[in-house]
Order: structure tokens, then sequence, then C-alpha cells
């Protein structure tokens, strides 16, 4: 099939179910999108992209190409095709009769299409139309279907019901071919109700049919007629006819001279393409233009049809009654090669003529008007042509030179349309990069200053009342690394510190840097919240239990560390030109470090300034009491021992939570091996190693501005509530 069968089936997807839909069936149909109109693909494409919509939509195949044909006609309106469809026919019948027709004209622009085909007939028991459907691929017929009823109700404002009649599968010159014969009842869409008419169902069709098919019919018994001389048709006929004639053209009615003004020589010589046979297929008259390409026909001594000609369309057997059925479409005969005139190269193709099939009984003759098939100046040469060989009247000498110039449009739209998907798929390539850049960036700076610095603004230093740091460092790091090969202190530092980087998703917190052993988190930055410091607890305390799964190359054991916390105001800015950093300065910085480095293997040191932040949250402290910590003299510190409001799945984001705000969860802080991607739910979710991440909800994370810091409420329900025998203090408590 022809590109522009599955780029109807695209926008089809496209507009009926969104982009998602489509992302989902290209993929299960295993298929790229980027298709072109004029080149052509195989059969299993079409039908894979089917198959697939069937599946993502859950509805059975016939369904699907019966919506797809209902598409496809407006799709065809909409690609230039509408006033060509609206000229087809008068009426629904001839409208169908002429879309073989229509494909023949289409089959210049499109050479190796294999368009189905189509007869119509009129049942008389109840004035159904009889649609004959003949295709050469199987299963297709539910797309005739949405076709026909979407012409009915766009250009002849009728709904229309099908019922299928038979389905068999005829053998052909070129194989088996599909032929469906469909029932059509057309009904107007605002017909009146008749209060004379019949009340039951089948009357009230039949009578619509017969109100809707009356001038097809009339139209019928007039051709008939004309070809009988005037002293052998029936007096009623004539009647009919005259009155027929009067409704078309009011008072006129056409007289036929007593004998035909024109010798058989002069016929010959000025319609030079044409043929007449009688019933047994014997050949009694033929063009002189034919008779120069077959020369047998100059003697006309025993000479059939079907011994000079192939028929190719449409594809039935050579005898009259087969040609009768198909009277209404047009016919297309190509010359045997052994038949042909002497000189004619092996290679060169033959002779094709097209044209309408004409019944004469009175003669008991078939009359074959044609006119050479060709669709380029090219083909016209090929075939040993010239435009002089077509008669001045023949509307084929103006469409070989239009279409010779069509064609020449046609490579040319073809030629873009390849650049523009060259195009996309560069665009797409470039969009992949580009998000792994993104990426990268925003793993060395937070996103909204990555975004600044890309946009060419200058990133300002920033000023922040009141945020949370934490620093942590491994126990005993300086041993283990004189006590093993780099290549494991590289190993254990990246398993340590992608877990680590992964919860900082699940807390919407800013990782700073690495130094060595040193990991830094800050919260409540760049974007202020108030929830900073129990975001970095719930970090610390995260941080606590992944230890527990990383272990030491050298004692085969869990490694533990030491965390300091302190809270207070810091200044940020972007340092350097080269290979730039996000950077904080500050007393409070320094005063972090000292907590780090003052504390407890295993322990969360806080400073007396963060644990006046998280009063009024669940956490439990232990107080150590006041220690001289270098620089900063006395302070009262404490260790975070637990959040008595949540689970340790909840703070490692393996539990459930409410929706966490998607652009307030810094993705790109994630490693590359750990995408992101968003749950049906819109909770942001995160994966590595198989583990589904879910980040955990805090009051604020609306928050998009103001550096203001407010004690908010607590966060878990039973907030503030302890054991009165317990031994810890709770931030609740005045320290």
């Amino acid at each position: 099939m022809y590109g522009f069968i599955n780029i109807c089936v695209k926008a089809l997807v496209t507009e009926k179910f969104g982009e998602e839909a489509w992302i989902k069936i290209k993929t299960l149909a295993g298929v790229d999108d980027s298709f072109i109109s004029h080149t052509t693909y195989t059969d299993q494409i079409t039908l894979n992209l089917v198959k697939a919509a069937s599946e993502v939509a859950g509805q059975p195949i016939p369904v699907i190409l019966e919506l797809f044909g209902e598409f496809f006609f407006t799709f065809c309106q909409r690609s230039g095709y509408d006033e060509m469809l609206r000229v087809l026919g008068g009426n629904l019948k001839s409208f169908l009769e002429n879309l073989d027709a229509l494909h023949s004209y289409l089959s210049f622009s499109y050479k190796k299409m294999e368009a189905p085909s189509f007869r119509c007939e009129r049942r008389t028991s109840d004035g159904a139309l009889i649609l004959h459907y003949y295709s050469h691929r199987k299963g297709l017929h539910p797309i005739v279907v949405g076709i026909v009823r979407a012409v009915a109700r766009e250009f002849f404002q009728s709904e229309i019901r099908m019922d299928v009649l038979d389905e068999t599968h005829e053998e052909e010159r070129n194989g088996k071919k599909e032929h469906v014969t469909f029932a059509i009842f057309q009904k107007k869409l605002q017909e009146s109700i008749d209060t004379t008419s019949p009340k039951s169902d089948s009357d009230k069709t039949q009578q619509s049919e017969s109100k809707h098919n009356k001038e097809d019919e009339d139209h019928n018994v007039r051709q008939r007629q004309a070809l009988k001389p005037n002293n052998e048709r029936p007096a009623t006929l004539n009647v009919n006819s005259l009155v027929s004639l009067a409704n078309d053209y009011g008072s006129f009615s056409p007289s036929y001279p007593e004998k035909l003004w024109l010798d058989q020589r002069m016929f010959c010589e000025y319609f030079p393409y044409h043929l007449v046979f009688d019933s047994n297929l014997r050949l009694l008259q033929s063009g002189v233009h034919i008779q120069r390409a077959l020369p047998k026909l100059r003697t006309m001594e025993d000479t059939t049809v079907n011994a000079l000609f192939n028929m190719l369309h449409p594809q039935i057997d050579w005898s009259v009654p087969s040609i009768r059925k198909f009277i209404n479409m047009q016919f297309v005969l190509e010359t045997k090669r052994e038949m042909i005139i002497p000189g004619w190269g092996e290679e060169q193709p033959m002779l094709q003529l097209r044209g309408q099939m004409i019944w004469m009984d009175s003669l008991d003759a078939m009359l074959f008007a044609c006119s050479p098939r060709v669709a380029s100046l090219k083909e016209l040469e090929e075939r040993n042509l010239h435009l002089s060989d077509i008669p001045l009247h023949d509307i084929t000498r103006d469409l070989i030179l239009f279409n010779h110039q069509r064609l020449a449009e046609i490579e040319i739209g073809k030629q873009l349309e390849q650049k523009k998907e060259e195009l996309r798929g560069a665009l797409g390539e470039l969009e992949a990069e580009k998000k792994k850049t993104d990426m990268l960036l925003h793993s060395m700076l937070p996103r909204q200053v990555a975004d600044q610095l890309r946009e060419g603004k200058k990133v300002e230093a920033g000023e922040f009342e009141m945020v949370t740091i934490l620093f942590s460092d491994i126990v005993s790091f300086t041993n283990i690394c004189a006590e093993c090969r780099p290549i494991d202190i590289v190993n254990m530092l990246n398993a340590l510190y992608t877990r680590f980087d992964k919860l900082t998703t699940v807390h919407d917190v800013y990782k700073v840097e690495t130094i060595g052993d040193a990991y830094m988190v800050v919260g409540g930055l760049p974007i202020p919240m108030a929830s900073h410091a129990a975001r970095i607890a719930n970090q610390a305390l995260g941080m606590m239990f992944i230890c527990k799964e990383v272990m030491s190359p050298v004692t085969r054991e869990p490694i533990g560390i030491r965390v300091g916390i302190h809270s207070g105001p810091v200044v940020s800015g972007v340092v350097g030109e080269k290979m730039p950093r996000y950077c904080l300065f500050g007393d409070t910085v320094n005063t972090a470090s000292r907590m780090e480095s003052h504390g407890l293997p295993s322990r969360i040191h806080l400073s007396c300034h963060t644990h006046r932040c998280l009063q009024g949250y669940p956490f439990r402290f232990s107080e150590r009491g006041e220690i001289v910590v270098k620089g900063k003299g006395t302070m009262r510190t404490y260790f975070l021992e637990e959040n008595g409001g949540a689970g340790l799945d909840e703070i490692m984001g393996k539990g459930q939570s409410k929706a966490s705000t998607p652009e307030k969860t810094d993705r790109c802080k994630s490693p590359p091996e750990t995408p992101t991607n968003n749950m049906p739910n819109g909770v942001s979710t995160f994966h590595h190693n198989s583990t589904v991440v879910v980040p955990m909800w805090y009051p604020d994370n609306d928050m998009t501005s103001g550096s203001a810091i407010h004690i908010s409420p607590p966060i878990f329900p039973n907030a503030g509530s302890n054991d009165s025998g317990s031994t810890h203090t709770s931030a609740g408590t005045p320290s």
C-alpha cells in the first residue's frame, strides 16, 4: 500500500485518541511512522497497525476498519480530492459505479496502486442497491462500509444500512480475489413521514429505496432504449422516456437521424481507437491506429478479440455476459506481445487501451470506445506513439500533457516529504541529545540556575534567610583506602552515592557536591521551602538506613557514616566560567561541617538551630548536651533518633504517598541510570534496579517563591505525641 494510507491511519489515531495512543500503537506494531505519501510499503505494515490499534482500543478489527473507512473519506477530502469526489455521481449508485474510473485516473499518479473494484445493480424485490466489492486483499471489506456511510451522509444527506449478503473468494487469472456482496438500504436524514406509507419496516425501506433510486432507473431505461431504432421501441417505453427527458430538459426531446451520416472509412479514421465484436468475440471492426499496431486486424479473418488482447480491468473472463455485468465500469485492454507488430522491442511495454464497453442490442454486438492508456510523454514515446496519433477531439491529448506536469510536481512533493521526514528524524535525535545535555547540566546546577545560564542571563547571587545543610562522611575512610584497590573505592562510593542521590529526589532536596567521602545536601534552596529542616532530617534518616546496604570492601560489613546538620542563612551563586559550580557561602556551611566532624559514627548530629526548626514535627531526639566546637565555642547539640510519624518505607520512597508536585522534584539529580517517568496517578516515580521510588509528601510542595520561613503545622497526624517514659526528648520540648 502507498504511504498515503498509513499516514491516514496515523491521522485517525492522533486526532481521535491522541498522540500517546499512536505511540503505543506504532510501538506495538513495530513500525516507524516516517511515511511518504507516494512511496509504497508492504501491506503487512498497515495490517500490523490495524491489529495494534485493535488491541490498544480493545475493539474488534472489523470495528477499527469501519472507523478507518469513515475517516479515510474525510481525509481524502482534506487532502485535495473533495471536488473530484463530489462530481463522481448525482446519487449513491452512480457515485459507486464511477469509483473505478476515479481509481483509473489516480493510477497515473500512483502507478503501483492495486485498487478494489465495484459493481452495482438494483434488486427488484425491494429496490435495495446491491454492491459487489472485489479486492486482492482479504478481510478489508468493513472499510467499504465506513466509506459508503460517510459518502451517503456527506454528499447525499442519507443514512444507510449495509448487510453482507455473500462473501466468497473467486479464482482469477492472478490468484484468488475476495468478492463481497452488500445490500444497501438508504434513507434521507430529514425524510418527512408519509402517513399513507406502509407500517412495516421492510415496506418503509422499500418505499424509501424506490424513491431514492427512481432517477438512476429512469436513466438506465433511457440509455437502453436510445440504442434501439424508433420503430422497435415499445410505445409505453417511448412515452416514459419522453416524460423522463421532459423532466430533465424541460420541453426538449431529442431527434435521431434515419441513417447515420458517416461512412465506415471516415469513422475508422477519425475514431482510430475503437473495436466492435459480436457475442462470440469475433472482431467486426477496428480503428486504424489499432490496426497499425496489430497487423491481424487488417484482414479481420477469424480473429477474436481475446486472441489479441488481455483484459487488465476488470479482471473477468472474456465473454459477453461477463462484460455486460460490468458494463458501467471502465475497461482496460492490453495487446498480447505475440500479436504486436514486428520490431516491437522485447522490453518495450505493450499498448494499453482504456475505454467504455457499449452493448448494441439491435446489432448483437459490443462497441469498445477507447483511447491509449498513457500517463506521460515518456510512456507515449515508449509505445511508439505521438500526440498526433491521438485525435484532436480526444481529451487524452490534454490529459497526457497535464499529467506529465503533475508527475513532475508529485516527484518534487515526494522529495520534499523525504526531506521533511529526514529533518523530523534529525530534530528527534537533536531533542534526545538535548535531553541528555540537560540531564548532565541539571546534575551540576539547579534547574532554575541552569535554565538562566542557557538563556544567556546573568545569575545573581541569592540570599536565603533560612536553609538546612547536611554533611556526611564515611567512618575510617582513610583506612579503607589504604587497604584495598582504588577500583573498589570507586565502586563503593558509586553504590553509596547513587542511593543517596535517589533519596534526594524523594525529599526534594538539593545535592551540592561530593568531595571524596564527603556528601553535602541542602534543603530550602534554590526554591525556599518552609519544611527544609524536616526534609533534611528525613534525608539523614534514610541515609543511615542506606549505609546498611553498602558493604566495606575491607571488612565486608556495612559501612558507617557520620552526619551533621545545621540551619541558618546562606548566600548562593555560580562561581567560575570553566566548569561553573553552584556554591554556598556563609557561617551556616561552616557550622554544618563542624556538626559532622564533631559527631559520632552512625549518629545524626544536630545543632540547636535545626532542633528549633523541627519543633512541631514528630521527630524524636536525644540531647547530647553542651560540647566545645572548634571555632564556635560551646554549643548545645542533639542526636536525631527517628521520625515517629512516618514509616521507613515512606522515608525511603517505597510506600504510598500523597502526590508530590512534579515540578518541584529535581529529577535531574537522579543519575543517568535512574530514568524518570510519571505514574498514572500523577506521582513522579524513579527507577533504579527495578525499584519504584515515590516522593514523600510535604505540605509546602506547591510553594514557588518567597524567602520567608514559617514554622509549618505538623506533617503527620500524631505530631508531638511521645511516650512519657521515653528517654528521648521531643522537638516540641524546650531546649
